[in-house]
């Protein structure tokens, strides 16, 4: 791509001539071919990293910055622009598909895996990137506007028909997918989580519905949660887009262009079950998958297969062949009725809904281990203690990834929302938590280890340590 062409995609003029053949971010992939976009950061400038030894292409840079390398070329606001230079240096991958944007507090991750597994399609999330065959290792939620375009120009080249994303209030709010044009943007459910970088719930909702907001085909709305409700009734929704409302509890907003709802829902020994109602017929659907909250997901699921063109027969077959997504409600059989669930709830809403989703599965008594992720949102801390202690019969709190904070002032801030905390156990490191929890289960009981789900690592200061709740249980089973 010429220089001129690359940099009319943000409207921006230049004498100078050459090709751009290669863009990166990151000044350890630096070479002769490859530009770097240095912008500003949270943290500082990206040329605070440069060294007049590295060998690049050419720069651009985010003004102002003192005395900026010999030829460097300025581009104002560089760092919101990254993704429609990238969108245009890769030839707008997001039009060449279907694009299925995420957004909620709890469920996306569980939510893309199921959308990856119902339409065959590429997924970029929390549990990694690319198809499920081979699932590259994810660097965050929604990856930066640079890496979202590599990605989704890597899926179109392979031929992908559709990609599931998840979208974090972050990524909205930051720009990753300023230029990236999806089909359809789905809302999961809104409750407490990153206070610590928005200032409230309403900043937290409204970075949300930014994602709403944009010309999109289908908005998929969870409208048993308020916020959902709130994205229609408010007008945040973009005029152009069909509105299905989906409802778990056979409520579905007659406000909507689309009712789609599941009634009579049934758990059993299978799974869970329901009757799908939509324009007037009705479909029974058996799915293996554990916990009524899931079948908020296999509404979405549906609503993404109904507005493909399917039909509600096909859509009930292939919700039946769902499986489960690893690290969310996992389940590890013990022997004599007793089972150990992994999960990756890390907010009051997440544990509230697996307690509850997964109580009618248990025969016995329902403990859970949990604990609080160092450097966020502390507010969130007791309100956590006080759903584990409405939920579960037992409970343990430990660590999660405690990063840069002390561990025991973490603890004592999720004690603050206990009501009878002399009744809770608390014991560190989590592996030590999980094994004497293990211990104490009798025939028919249940544990829920919440918090970490598919991760294979803790962050313990600023050290990252392999370690796996998983990898803990099996090893306990077979000692």
């Amino acid at each position: 791509m010429k220089l001129s062409k690359f940099l009319a995609a943000i409207g921006q003029d230049c004498a100078q001539e050459a090709d751009v053949q290669a863009i990166s971010n990151d000044n350890r992939q630096l070479d002769k071919r490859t530009w770097w976009l240095a912008a500003r950061g949270v943290h500082g400038h990206a040329l605070d990293y440069y060294r007049p030894a590295q060998d690049c292409a050419g720069i651009f840079y985010e003004p102002p910055y003192d005395n900026p390398p010999l030829h460097a070329i300025a581009v104002p606001d560089l760092a919101q622009k990254i993704g429609v230079l990238a969108d245009a240096f890769y030839d707008y991958p997001s039009r060449q598909m279907r694009l299925i944007g995420v957004t909620g507090t709890d469920g996306k991750s569980s939510l893309v895996h199921f959308l990856a597994q119902a339409l065959d399609a590429a997924m970029i999330g929390t549990i990694g990137y690319g198809h499920l065959a081979a699932l590259q290792k994810a660097s965050h939620t929604t990856p930066d506007a640079l890496r979202v375009q590599q990605l989704l120009r890597q899926f179109a080249d392979e031929g992908r028909q559709c990609t599931a994303m998840e979208v974090s209030s972050h990524a909205l709010v930051q720009g990753r997918v300023a230029a990236v044009r999806f089909d359809t943007a789905v809302f999961s459910n809104l409750s407490r989580d990153h206070l610590d970088y928005h200032q409230d719930m309403e900043d937290y909702f409204l970075a949300k519905a930014q994602l709403f907001a944009r010309p999109i085909r289908h908005a998929l709305i969870n409208t048993d949660d308020a916020y959902g409700r709130r994205l229609i009734e408010e007008g945040h929704i973009h005029p152009q887009a069909e509105i299905w409302s989906l409802s778990a509890e056979g409520r579905p907003l007659s406000a909507a262009h689309h009712q789609l709802s599941a009634q009579d829902v049934r758990l059993n020994a299978e799974g869970l079950a329901f009757t799908l109602h939509y324009k007037g017929q009705s479909q029974a659907v058996q799915s293996r998958l554990l916990a009524r909250f899931n079948v908020a997901n296999l509404l979405n699921v549906a609503a993404c297969l109904l507005s493909g063109g399917q039909d509600l027969a096909q859509t009930a077959v292939v919700l039946a062949r769902l499986q489960g997504v690893p690290g969310r409600v996992e389940k590890i059989d013990l022997g004599e009725g007793r089972a150990a669930i992994v999960d990756y709830a890390h907010t009051a809403g997440a544990i509230e809904s697996v307690l509850q989703g997964i109580r009618p599965h248990v025969q016995g008594k329902l403990s859970l281990i949990f604990g609080c992720g160092g450097d966020r949102d502390a507010g969130k801390r007791p309100l956590m203690a006080a759903a584990a202690e409405r939920f579960a019969d037992t409970v343990i709190v430990t660590d999660d990834n405690p990063r840069s904070e002390d561990p025991q002032a973490i603890i004592a801030d999720i004690m603050q929302g206990f009501e009878a905390p002399e009744k809770v156990q608390i014991i560190q490191p989590r592996e030590a938590a999980i094994r004497a929890a293990l211990e104490q289960l009798q025939a028919g009981d249940t544990l829920l280890i919440a918090g970490k789900g598919h991760e294979n690592y803790q962050i313990i200061g600023t050290s990252v340590y392999e370690y796996s709740d998983r990898a803990v249980i099996r090893a306990w089973k077979t000692k």
